[in-house]
């Protein structure tokens, strides 16, 4: 295994040789970028990963994650920086979490699953392989990228809110998407910025949601549709 920065492993922890924990985050490669700093993707801030945790091949952590007690990695696992995995999580192989995701206790990602930044899951939920959450909903990032589009006309496009004092304009306070404790979401479904699942609502597979589910709901088809009202 390859440690970065002050990382931290919990007793009990099973590495896989190639795995890197503590790999710096995109503001510390550009920090190294700006000044040309020699070895740059060799420093960082370090993670911290909980007693008995499993992370198996091409698994990457980067810097100012946390794992919880007991998460399991399938291979080729990428978890993003300052992302906060609960105790008990599995994530299956090709799963991207991104920055400053929070999981809660026993999320089960499946296969090829990608979990926006930001976006917050509560306890025991299920997320079925191929699921995509995103932190937009008008994809400018390239046009934004390229001065074809000024920030606010992309802000207003993507339904972004107005950015916290560190420039992020989905955080803590202000998720990009919320799914409840116990919420099921089934293959290959989208939800999209900016939606809550509620408590022990269904997403069916292949759903693609813009707009809430209540607790307790099912939601299919594209675009979704409630054919289940909550409880």
């Amino acid at each position: 295994m390859r440690l970065i920065g002050d990382c931290q492993l919990g007793d009990g922890a099973l590495v896989d040789p190639d795995v890197v924990i503590g790999h710096p985050g995109k503001a510390s490669v550009e920090s190294a970028v700006a000044v040309a700093a020699p070895g740059g993707l060799a420093h960082g801030a370090g993670a911290r990963i909980g007693e008995r945790c499993v992370l198996r091949s091409g698994t990457v952590v980067y810097e100012g994650a946390t794992l919880g007690h007991g998460v399991r990695t399938a291979h080729h696992v990428v978890i993003r920086e300052h992302a906060t995995l609960g105790d008990d999580c599995v994530l299956g192989s090709g799963t991207v979490v991104r920055e400053h995701a929070v999981l809660g206790r026993n999320v089960r990602l499946m296969e090829r699953v990608t979990i926006a930044e930001a976006a917050r899951i509560g306890d025991d939920v299920f997320v079925g392989p191929g699921v995509v959450l995103t932190a937009g909903r008008a994809m400018t990032g390239a046009l934004l990228a390229a001065g074809a589009i000024d920030p606010e006309r992309a802000a207003r496009e993507e339904g972004w809110p107005p950015p916290d004092a560190s420039g992020r304009r989905w955080h803590a306070g202000r998720p990009s998407v919320v799914v409840g404790a116990r919420a099921r979401i089934g293959a290959n479904a989208v939800v999209l910025a900016g939606v809550r699942v509620g408590e022990g609502a269904v997403v069916a597979a292949g759903a693609v949601v813009s707009v809430d589910v209540p607790d307790g709901a099912t939601a299919m088809g594209n675009p979704a549709r409630l054919v289940r009202a909550g409880a």
